[in-house]
């Protein structure tokens, strides 16, 4: 039986969840998390480099560090993330936020609308 609500921990959730960090969003099984307008993500990463691939998305994204640095490739250009900033990212546009974590990394990410199928992996 679907709740009108959902209490959960963020952290327990995003690490311990089948989704890889996904929270909220079309692919989830039960309402309220499971909607068809935003994909909410939590994820951390230890130092060092990542396997995490370029991709880009055909919906709009945006990400919060809420804890740490990492250095990324937006539209082929090299940026330093670091606690407290946050960065958007335009429908289309290739990117990595992750390609080197530079001090232990917590991030929040944001997407909308919900779609499971919107992210593309690229060389």
């Amino acid at each position: 039986m679907n709740k009108p609500f959902y209490i959960g921990s963020y952290r327990n959730d995003g690490l311990n969840d089948p989704n890889r960090g996904w929270l909220v969003g079309k692919f989830k099984d039960d309402k309220p998390r499971k909607n068809d307008f935003v994909e909410i993500k939590y994820f951390e990463h230890k130092v060092g480099p990542t396997d995490h691939p370029m991709k880009e998305s055909s919906i709009i994204e945006c990400s919060f560090i809420l804890k740490g640095k990492s250095k990324g490739i937006i539209d082929g250009k090299e940026v330093i993330l670091k606690t407290g900033d946050y960065v958007v990212i335009e429908p289309g546009i290739p990117n990595n936020l992750v390609v080197e974590i530079l001090e232990d990394i917590v991030i929040l990410t944001v997407k909308a609308p919900s779609d499971p199928s919107a992210k593309k992996v690229i060389d």
